[in-house]
């Protein structure tokens, strides 16, 4: 398997431009509160790679804080849009990933008191804190976005700097590749349609919010409906459209594969009828369809597969041959890191 390179990006937000006159001291005696989002970019394709998921002009951040004094609590932001304004940012423009962000009307610290903030990718305006100070986030897989959450505390008397968020992932991802195991030219194998069929569709992800570390995900964080359905159906309208399947020369490697995905599922225990429904034309003939169960099917750890984890990434590779087919299962955690660079800090 080839090595993960990933990158950490720190956005801060252009806050103070455009924030019109400067604030009298007697009025805002803090400085501006600013906004650093944290996420992890991959070269390679065994996790979802598209730094566009979240690096691009005109996407959101939710934005929630509280600050705590003498056990008072006051909000401070209630579900605020934090907005990416500029790729690259205008200060870097060199710096192909660099961003500029910003929010409105900017708030100001005070000297003192204790800030919990969390903070939620898309924005929604149905996010919300309930009166447990939970954050519920309301979640379907049919969107096929990829749902990110953050969580910091920071101490007013002690730092006013840009607070960083780190988002974690808070779905599954997972993805299907195909493979021939012939490397012949006279083994021709075409998909011709794709569907997945009985899984948890929707599901309520839940957080505590006034927590000073960083949260970790888990399938608790999670309650999910008891309605199985079937997701994300393809079907090739004409000859033009049909998948032409490859031939991996390393087997372990995802890109020699005919992928599909990725998809942004709800962590759940899998159906015992969880399966992939596809059909595959040989050599130009009749499609023939094929129902796989992928219930217990096990990874490259010979653990069995019956449920999908939050925060970490499932590859199915499907190798066809005459005779049928072999199904590898390989799983990693999301947020896992191999090599990483020094940060780039853009403020």
């Amino acid at each position: 398997m080839k090595v993960l390179h990933i990158i950490p990006l720190l956005l801060a937000s252009a806050l103070i431009s455009g924030c019109g006159k400067e604030p009298r001291a007697d009025v805002h005696a803090g400085r501006p509160i600013s906004f650093a989002a944290e996420v992890s970019v991959e070269t390679k394709g065994i996790k979802p790679d598209d730094p566009t998921v979240l690096i691009e002009e005109g996407k959101q951040v939710s934005i929630f804080g509280t600050r705590v004094s003498n056990d008072v609590p006051e909000t401070v932001f209630s579900n605020r849009a934090l907005t990416c304004d500029a790729v690259p940012n205008p200060s870097t423009p060199t710096v192909q990933l660099s961003s500029s962000w910003s929010y409105t009307p900017v708030e100001y610290w005070k000297d003192d008191g204790d800030y919990y903030f969390c903070a939620v990718f898309p924005f929604d305006g149905n996010n919300s804190i309930d009166n447990t100070y939970a954050l519920n986030v309301s979640y379907s897989a049919g969107n096929n976005s990829d749902l990110m959450v953050a969580r910091t505390y920071q101490d007013a008397a002690v730092s006013q700097d840009p607070v960083n968020l780190t988002f974690k992932h808070a779905t599954s991802a997972v993805r299907f590749l195909f493979g021939k195991s012939s490397a012949s030219d006279s083994d021709q194998y075409e998909l011709t349609s794709f569907r997945l069929e009985n899984f948890i569709a929707s599901g309520e992800f839940s957080m505590a919010t006034r927590v000073t570390g960083s949260p970790t995900i888990t399938a608790g964080n999670w309650s999910v409906s008891s309605n199985y359905t079937n997701l994300f159906g393809w079907t090739a309208d004409t000859q033009a459209d049909r998948k032409n399947i490859t031939h991996p020369t390393n087997s372990a490697d995802p890109d020699g594969y005919t992928p599909m995905g990725w998809y942004y599922m709800v962590p759940q225990t899998l159906s015992p009828d969880a399966s992939v429904r596809f059909s595959v034309s040989y050599n130009g003939g009749t499609p023939v369809e094929t129902v796989l169960n992928i219930y217990g099917a096990t990874d490259q750890f010979s653990e069995s597969g019956t449920s999908w984890i939050p925060n970490c990434v499932y590859n199915y590779f499907i190798t066809l041959n005459q005779s049928g087919l072999d199904l590898t299962v390989r799983t990693v955690p999301w947020d896992e890191v191999t090599v990483t660079t020094d940060d780039l800090n853009f403020e």
